[in-house]
């Protein structure tokens, strides 16, 4: 067993990673396949199972085929979640919801201009992400509390943990990067700028689930570019972390 900081039991030191699974309705609603799918691994035994992303902007998809949760859940869309929920726990594990926004990383075919901390294209071949267009400090706002309500959602359904996405050059690790936030306000310049929207969304996420809800953060220990979030930068940002309650 592992107990987390918060209180929470693991009943063994296995977890199933979050992969992108796509198995959501054109709503971006939970689907019977996906019930399926986490009862199966439910029933292989792991202490926990990792979702893939769910997105909190349904404009910001890191592919076709995400789960959504951009705003209260109806009473139809709480009872897929639910149903998702019971299935991916049947086994008496943990199932814990990945929470995410794509930000600048959102396929061009679902939205040619996203949203991010600048206006720093993909420097990728192959035109599959469109042009950026900065966001202001009343919707990063907006955005950071879009991380509460779907927290609180996902543990209303049955969810016994979240995990906050900030890593794999998604939106909170876009504004962690020196190379994609060029911002000179609050939310860039120096590291406890660029870091201090993952550290509200945490602070956000952990009031809405309450102090004995597993709280995780994914963090890259370096995005492996020049100049980029740098392994001396994860140690801190880790640091900040474990001082906001992440468990």
């Amino acid at each position: 067993e592992l107990t987390l900081p918060c209180g929470a039991v693991l009943s063994n030191r296995l977890a199933k990673a979050a992969m992108t699974e796509g198995l959501a309705d054109p709503r971006g609603w939970p689907t019977e396949a996906l019930s399926q799918l986490y009862g199966l691994w439910s029933d292989g035994g792991a202490g926990m199972l990792l979702s893939g992303n769910i997105l909190i902007d349904g404009d910001h998809l890191e592919r076709p085929g995400n789960v959504i949760i951009d705003r209260v859940p109806c009473d139809d869309q709480a009872k897929a979640l639910a149903d998702w929920a019971a299935a991916g726990t049947r086994n008496g594990n943990h199932l814990w919801a990945q929470i995410s926004h794509a930000g600048r990383q959102t396929q061009k075919n679902v939205n040619p201009h996203p949203k991010a901390p600048s206006a720093v294209k993909i420097g990728l071949p192959g035109g599959q992400f469109g042009e950026p267009v900065v966001l202001s400090e009343a919707e990063i706002q907006e955005l950071v509390q879009r991380f509460a309500n779907c927290a609180a959602a996902v543990k209303q359904a049955g969810f016994t943990g979240v995990q906050v996405h900030a890593a794999h050059g998604y939106l909170l690790s876009q504004f962690l990067s020196p190379r994609s936030n060029l911002r000179d306000d609050n939310y860039g310049g120096c590291l406890e700028n660029r870091a201090r929207m993952l550290l509200e969304v945490v602070a956000v996420v952990r009031n809405a689930v309450g102090p004995g809800y597993p709280v995780a953060v994914k963090l890259n220990s370096a995005d492996f570019q020049k100049g980029g979030f740098a392994f001396e930068d994860s140690l801190q940002v880790v640091q900040w972390l474990e001082q906001a309650s992440v468990d």
